[in-house]
């Protein structure tokens, strides 16, 4: 059970300790100390023209702040200001502090301060999954729980939770406002779940932290998105429909006016498998509403009361498509017999509906490992990596169970 960001957090205590032990191993394997000659000697750093990089890997000299400011070309302010974490009235560019930390990994400096550490080598960092305020408590969303699980698979480490508010503006907030996984430091990876928030997205970003969104496209620099190919998902199951025989076909397509990504895509997707038909989308077979059990069952009954009833049902989710199925069979028609109904999303519970729901594979899974792998590469080869907004399009498949067939001869 997911609780309150103030009730699930990891105390300040466990997470440095965790975040300490990792940070000596990590620190264990770098080329810290000279190599030694025959002899036993050390061996003398390497030729460079900046040798205040070179001193940093020599454990007799000590690295102060006056030394990584020489080097990084700023005020001795500047610096106290990005390691600490603190204004100071000293206004530090992202250019300018990731030149400065830059200078720091080459000079070997590893502050004393864990949270600093983890703004200097952001690898060492946290995951953390943000959810948005608006989202049903878990695991009342299947597919929602179904990326988080994906990313608890794929990471090994512990990974926090915490829920964001779609509404706030996080880069005017007080810095004592912001979320706890944020104001602790130790985290340097996350994933939005839910709607996104930009300004939680810019602020993130804006400290060099690892941040992708699942489920939207939000094209925002910096962040990735990763993303079923809704339309592709609803263009398959017109497809299957139009090639199993189905004429009249009704669709259960969420709200009126919807501006929900998802929803816009799946639309997409709807009207490009009738194009691709040939064949005019009917206004009367185009039912709208919230995407939930209970509304398939509403929708259920208004589609079976007309005389011309549609032969197959294809539902934005699974939801809304068992309760077509319960619906339809409580009122004596078969399904698939009568009636063919497929969903979309393929929620662990889809296969144990009877009969089974056939449905469009999203991989909710996927999309949580995905986005452990991507986060972490933006901290890893955040030299490297590209800095522009990144989309990923996770491919879907038909997932075909008990309750579609061809229709009845003469539907």
């Amino acid at each position: 059970m997911i609780e309150k960001e103030e009730e699930s957090a990891q105390t300040g205590a466990n997470a440095l300790i965790s975040l300490a032990l990792a940070r000596w191993a990590f620190f264990d394997r770098c080329t810290m100390i000279p190599p030694t000659v025959p002899g036993g000697a050390p061996a003398k750093p390497p030729d460079d023209p900046n040798p205040a990089v070179n001193r940093g890997h020599d454990h007799h000299k000590v690295i102060t702040m006056a030394d990584i400011a020489k080097a990084a070309g700023v005020s001795q302010g500047a610096i106290s200001s990005l390691l600490n974490d603190r204004d100071y009235g000293i206004r530090v560019s992202e250019k300018t502090r990731d030149r400065v930390f830059r200078v720091c990994r080459e000079m070997g400096y590893i502050p004393n301060d864990l949270r600093a550490v983890v703004r200097m080598y952001p690898e060492l960092g946290d995951f953390c999954v943000l959810l948005a305020g608006d989202l049903p408590a878990l695991p009342a969303d299947p597919f929602q729980a179904r990326v988080i699980s994906g990313a608890l698979a794929a990471n090994p480490d512990a990974v926090s939770l915490a829920r964001y508010e779609a509404g706030v503006d996080y880069v005017a907030a007080n810095p004592e406002s912001l979320l706890k996984p944020i104001r602790a430091g130790t985290t340097s990876r996350f994933l939005l779940v839910g709607t996104p928030n930009a300004t939680l997205c810019h602020l993130l970003v804006s400290r060099g932290y690892g941040v992708a969104v699942a489920g939207y496209d939000v094209g925002i620099t910096g962040v990735t998105s990763i993303l079923p190919d809704y339309a592709s998902a609803s263009q398959a199951a017109i497809d299957y429909l139009f090639g199993l025989g189905h004429e009249r076909i009704a669709i259960l397509s969420g709200p009126f006016g919807s501006t929900d990504y998802h929803i816009i895509e799946l639309n997409r997707g709807v009207r490009a498998g009738y194009d691709k038909a040939k064949v005019s989308i009917e206004a009367q077979n185009i039912i709208y509403g919230d995407l939930s059990m209970e509304n398939g069952y509403k929708a259920a009954d208004l589609l079976l009361d007309r005389p011309n009833r549609p032969s197959a049902v294809f539902c934005f989710d699974d939801a809304s498509a068992a309760g077509v199925i319960a619906r339809a069979q409580a009122r004596g028609i078969s399904v698939p017999g009568e009636l063919s109904v497929i969903g979309c999303s393929d929620d662990v519970h889809s296969a144990h509906t009877q009969p089974g729901l056939s449905t469009i594979h999203l991989p909710a899974e996927e999309i949580g490992a995905t986005a452990v792998a991507e986060t972490d590469r933006r901290v890893r080869e955040r030299d490297a990596f590209p800095s522009e907004a990144k989309k990923i399009l996770m491919p879907v498949k038909l997932v075909e169970r008990a309750s579609s067939g061809a229709p009845k001869a003469g539907a």
